[in-house]
């Protein structure tokens, strides 16, 4: 797999082998693909311009809920794309069962939504169930798109079809169509269903997710409202706000194996304004999993 040289902004919170010695659980990686956008493209130059955006200046090392992050988090740089889709998804698939096998809690930027399906893939090596929660305006259940079944719209349809895979939990959804409910449908017993019409001000806990369960966070940025995304290629009105998804991440009570935000369109963007917010997701998932790791070894 060819890797890109990583640039470190990212607020202080990056750092690089070369740096430092320390052996991190936390790794961070981009994946710039969007080969399987369906309408516009551009994500591809979405992991550059997280770690760039956030840079350092304006933000701390430190999240919104005390905890210190300064170079406590190891960029791993870019898995760049191969020559074909198939290529692709193979090398992030390997690449990704390595770090869960060797115990890492991975933090991926996209790229488009499909980049979710080959990491999804890779969390079989953790011999354990997982649980995925998606954040999203679209439900992403078609079987196939334009005759793609690893179109960025397919991703929860393909994760579904994974036996590790035990159950996805959408919230902010606002697109469901009749197509996507019939997989939905198929799916019921480990298909949960949030939509952005139901959604309280305070996101509540989950309750069918037990406390410690394993989760995989996929956050496509379109789930919140334009007016705070506006950087994405299918903008839809009337979803998140960034206090919510805030919340629902430091008040988690799952386990947290892994995270991706994706679907960043810096050629829409507003002054970086979805790029930094892309970022502080990030932050505060890093911030989330350190303190789980810290309590687990006390």
């Amino acid at each position: 797999m060819q890797i890109s040289k990583p640039a470190i902004p990212f607020g202080g919170c990056f750092t690089t082998i070369s740096e430092t010695q320390i052996n991190s659980q936390l790794v961070f990686v981009g994946l710039p693909d969007d080969e399987q956008s369906s309408y516009r493209q551009g994500c591809a130059k979405g992991p550059e311009r997280i770690r760039n955006a956030y840079d350092g200046y304006c933000y701390n090392t430190t999240t919104e809920s005390g905890i210190e992050l300064t170079a406590a988090v190891l960029d791993l740089g870019d898995w760049l794309p191969q020559s074909s889709w198939e290529l692709t998804a193979q090398s992030y698939y390997e690449s990704a069962q390595s770090l869960f096998r060797a115990g890492k809690i991975p933090f991926f930027a996209g790229g488009d939504h499909a980049v979710t399906i080959p990491i999804g893939k890779a969390l079989d090596v953790l011999g354990e169930p997982i649980h995925v929660v998606q954040i999203d305006a679209h439900p992403d259940l078609y079987p196939e798109l334009d005759d793609n079944p690893n179109s960025h719209a397919c991703v929860a349809a393909r994760l579904l079809e994974l036996k590790h895979i035990a159950s996805i939990t959408q919230i902010g959804i606002r697109t469901m169509n009749k197509i996507q409910n019939q997989q939905a449908k198929r799916f019921s017993d480990r298909f949960h269903l949030v939509s952005a019409r139901e959604l309280p001000e305070q996101l509540e806990a989950l309750p069918h997710l037990e406390e410690g369960a394993p989760v995989y966070l996929t956050i496509d940025l379109d789930g919140l409202d334009p007016a705070f995304a506006p950087g994405v290629s299918h903008p839809v009105p009337g979803g998140l706000s960034s206090r919510q998804v805030l919340n629902l991440i430091q008040q988690a009570r799952w386990n947290l194996v892994g995270m991706d935000v994706v679907e960043l369109n810096p050629e829409r963007d507003v002054n970086d304004q979805t790029a930094i917010l892309a970022a502080r997701l990030l932050h505060e998932g890093m911030g989330y999993a350190l303190k789980q790791s810290s309590q687990c070894n006390i």
